[in-house]
């Protein structure tokens, strides 16, 4: 097997990708080198492991916000909606600066359904259901997972596959990863809803600065705000003054550790216009304060 190496082009966006592994293949093996990521908030039925080799941006999986820097590697579930999104350097200066990654995508069903219930495969089939928050590796984990995934692109063949697989037992045997999504995140495979509900989404990522009103939004996607709190509640088991609140907690983690932003800043270019409720806001999400938060990453408190 050879994997595809994707040159840079321009890209169709659509909120449903499908995908379609090469001739003589059942496993999609890319080895991407592009001046930035260019699919934005999408879905496919395929489980999608991406090695970050060279870029840092934002990731946006299931209701969850993070950041990113290069050896991110992730495993996300099927149907989940993700968007890796580059940081504006990478669309600024495309002649010199580059993204490259190293992602896998595949379908469960490549397992038969004997061999995938087997024993010996309890933990792989457990790490499948759990890719459906999408799972971030950290520290030791994240540096063994990609030295493992440059092994796997370095081979062919079945031994690529024999590869593989021992990626999947090491990432199902970690404990050293972290959920991208919440707890009571509820994925949509039906088209329409996805469909909706990206509309939402994508509302509140150009709308994080400003002042979310649920009236607008509910109008925005043609509901009344009393259908769009019940929709909206039974897909993400959250209100959504609550999912609009992480997204700006998200976005200000980002900002005090990658761009070393003071804290009254990042307060307020995360859309919240009183320092105060946003220390009690983020100490409430990430159980620590902006500034122990910032120290932890940056070894700066500055406000």
């Amino acid at each position: 097997m050879q994997e595809v190496e994707i040159k840079p082009s321009k890209a169709l966006k659509p909120f449903y990708q499908k995908l379609a592994p090469p001739s003589q293949q059942s496993i999609i093996f890319l080895n991407e080198e592009i001046p930035h990521f260019i699919v934005p908030w999408h879905f496919h039925p395929e489980i999608e492991i991406l090695f970050v080799v060279k870029s840092c941006g934002t990731c946006y999986i299931g209701d969850g916000i993070n950041h990113f820097t290069e050896g991110e590697i992730s495993i996300i579930g099927e149907n989940i909606p993700h968007w890796w999104k580059s940081d504006p350097v990478y669309l600024e200066d495309t002649d010199t600066i580059h993204t490259k990654s190293l992602i896998i995508q595949f379908r469960r069903d490549v397992f038969d359904s004997n061999f995938i219930e087997l024993p010996e495969m309890a933990l792989i089939n457990q790490l499948f259901d759990r890719s459906l928050r999408g799972i971030q590796f950290l520290d030791q984990a994240r540096e063994q997972l990609g030295k493992q995934m440059k092994k796997i692109f370095r081979s062919s063949g079945m031994k690529r596959i024999i590869e593989f697989m021992v990626l999947l037992d090491m990432m199902a045997e970690s404990t050293e990863y972290r959920y991208h999504s919440s707890v009571g995140y509820s994925h949509m495979p039906n088209s329409y809803d996805f469909y909706r509900f990206n509309k939402i989404q994508e509302y509140i990522i150009r709308n994080l600065t400003e002042s979310i009103n649920l009236n607008d939004v509910a109008s925005f996607v043609n509901m009344s705000p009393t259908a769009f709190c019940r929709y909206f509640k039974k897909h993400t088991k959250k209100t959504f003054i609550q999912f609009v609140t992480e997204f700006k907690i998200g976005h200000a983690c980002k900002l005090l550790a990658e761009e070393q932003m003071s804290v009254t800043r990042a307060c307020y270019e995360s859309g919240f216009n009183n320092l105060s409720h946003f220390n009690d806001q983020f100490k409430k999400f990430v159980h620590l304060t902006p500034t122990e938060y910032k120290a932890a990453y940056t070894g700066s408190s500055s406000l």
